[in-house]
């Protein structure tokens, strides 16, 4: 699909990987809904963005709002083409055996079953519109090769792994869902863990990736419609390659 004249709604567009994506996706021609929890970041976003780009506040995590971003997007430009499921959280820093360790609820809630409901409610407009879209799911390395420092974001990211191979089926209707696996990137997600564990990540895995990398691997995904349940990886060893192809 060519993104130009289209429309995407990114979830955790005002930083990281998903601002990287919204700014890219709009210097390629398309009106982009930045959805963040956030408010004020997506404001800002937007207007370093600039074009028709519009800020919103949703929690990816309910369905009224996940539903209104959609409604939204459909008001503001006539349609939705494009969904980046992206925002994302991750539980470390809780021991996850300790008694008061609730985090990785909220794990679960924000980086699988809201990528499940998002999918599933952009479906939805895709075929109301009468068919063809295509939903780009954020997961991670950690989803192929586990960490024990993050052992439930692990296994949400490799749930949004097995959930998005499965819909390869879609494409019969023109509905491609594909996702993206990012080595350890340059987010405010990461750089929490303070410098320390910026170093750490570097000796690990011999690098941390800019944004605009991961930005590039879903533009990619974006524009091939011969793909449809592929999850792509983005590595400092590899760039940009396919660790599932699905055609």
């Amino acid at each position: 699909m060519d993104p130009n004249g289209k429309v995407a709604i990114i979830t955790g567009g005002a930083s990281g990987i998903g601002f990287a994506t919204a700014s890219l996706l709009a210097a390629n021609g398309a009106r982009v809904i930045v959805a963040d929890l956030d408010a004020d970041g997506a404001q800002v976003a937007a207007k370093k963005i600039g074009g028709e780009v519009r800020p919103l506040q949703i929690d990816v995590t309910k369905r009224s709002e996940v539903q209104y971003a959609l409604n939204y997007a459909v008001a503001e430009f006539g349609r939705v083409d494009i969904v980046h499921n992206n925002a994302g959280i991750t539980e470390r820093g809780e021991d996850l055996f300790a008694k008061n360790a609730l985090k990785w609820e909220q794990v679960l809630d924000v980086d699988l079953r809201a990528v499940i409901l998002g999918t599933q409610l952009a479906v939805q407009q895709m075929r109301e519109q009468g068919g063809g879209g295509v939903i780009v799911n954020t997961a991670s390395m950690a989803g192929l090769d586990p960490r024990g420092a993050a052992p439930v974001y692990s296994a949400a990211k490799s749930g949004v792994i097995q959930f998005t191979r499965t819909l390869g089926y879609l494409a019969a209707e023109g509905i491609r869902v594909n996702a993206i696996c990012p080595s350890f990137t340059d987010t405010p997600m990461v750089r929490a863990g303070g410098p320390q564990a910026i170093d750490a990540v570097k000796q690990l895995v011999g690098g941390i990736l800019d944004p605009q990398l991961i930005a590039e691997g879903v533009l990619q995904l974006v524009r091939d419609d011969s793909r449809a349940g592929a999850v792509m990886r983005a590595t400092v060893s590899r760039g940009l390659d396919f660790a599932f192809e699905r055609h």
